[in-house]
């Protein structure tokens, strides 16, 4: 006798009712919380996502025990609370606002290997996201949806989680530098990546090759690993082969850094011989002379756009929020010289 294969449907969700009602899960979230007027949505939209999620069967998840809490694993940024980096642009606004709404927050200083008890027991939880800790922080945001925790990535997209990740517009950073130097004039540009595999670092040189390979000469130079020694190492020795760009384009600040010793070393100044490039905007290399052009990326209220997304009540969701970036121009960059 045929065996009949049972059918697996999915369990309604805040994702299911807002693909159905052609909102985002925002809009779904706010509506079923009674807060959609607090936020502009028509009555009409909300009247919508109700009738769909009457015909799912969608019903809010019980409220755990006692004031929403939002728990925040170790978080680099969040110990400087540098208002450039995800710490300060994103964690600290969305802190902020669930506070006023009365969520309370708790902080493990450490990256832990499994789900502790406090991470489950929670509304929400912030993982940081960095190279080498993906697996881990994927291993971690999906205990917290099984449990019904709401997952937060911060610093790298993962595919496959039910989780909200925020990253900034990588290759959209690496676009802008590009236009930029183009525009200056440069046509002959060298390229510092960071890492092997990288997302973050082949982003950046993805975006900049799709603007400048077919208008300027790249060169390749090769991985600065993201430090000040290994990019100036690599400057240096490819300064000493004779290779001499007008422009130079690190993908991190801290490589930049690397790449403006080498140039001094090798007797070339910035930007009169070389304009430097670098990306992150970040505040310890403030005060480094002549000022780094660099890319910035820019949160724009998204810490407080997350906090309308985190609602205690509701089944985790997914959804991928992006920094804009910015260009910051400053003295290391200038038009090429027209001779030597």
């Amino acid at each position: 006798m045929a065996r009949r294969k049972l059918s697996m449907k999915s369990p309604p969700s805040l994702a299911s009712v807002a693909k159905a009602a052609g909102v985002s899960t925002a809009a779904v979230s706010l509506v079923l919380s009674g807060r959609h007027k607090d936020y502009g949505l028509s009555q009409d939209t909300a009247e919508r996502i109700k009738a769909v999620a009457d015909k799912q069967g969608y019903q809010r998840p019980t409220r755990r025990r006692g004031p929403p809490r939002l728990h925040v694993l170790h978080f680099e940024d969040l110990v400087r609370m540098d208002d450039r980096g995800l710490g300060g642009s994103v964690l600290h606004p969305l802190m902020e606002a669930l506070a006023v709404q009365g969520w309370t927050a708790s902080i493990d200083t450490r990256l832990p290997d499994e789900a502790t008890a406090e991470l489950l027991s929670a509304s929400a939880v912030v993982i940081p996201v960095n190279h080498g800790f993906d697996a881990l922080a994927k291993k971690l945001a999906q205990a917290a949806a099984k449990a019904g925790v709401q997952p937060v990535m911060l610093g790298r997209m993962i595919d496959g989680l039910t989780a909200i990740q925020i990253d900034g517009d990588q290759h959209g950073g690496g676009r802008l530098a590009a236009e930029f130097l183009l525009g200056q004039g440069h046509r002959h540009v060298a390229l510092v990546a960071g890492i092997a595999g990288d997302p973050h670092s082949e982003a950046r040189i993805a975006g900049f090759l799709s603007t400048a390979q077919r208008s300027a000469k790249i060169e390749r130079w090769g991985e600065g690993k993201f430090t000040v020694a290994d990019a100036h190492r690599l400057v240096a020795a490819q300064l000493a082969k004779g290779s001499r760009p007008t422009a130079i384009f690190c993908v991190s600040d801290r490589m930049a850094l690397g790449a403006l010793l080498a140039l001094r070393e090798a007797g070339l100044a910035v930007p009169r011989d070389v304009s430097l490039v670098g990306f992150d905007d970040q505040a310890e290399f403030a005060n480094v002379s002549p000022g780094l052009s660099t890319i910035r990326l820019v949160a724009d209220g998204i810490g407080e756009r997350l906090a309308t997304l985190l609602e205690p009540a509701t089944t985790p969701s997914s959804e991928r929020l992006l920094l804009t970036a910015r260009l910051m121009v400053r003295g290391s960059t200038s038009v090429p010289r027209t001779s030597p």
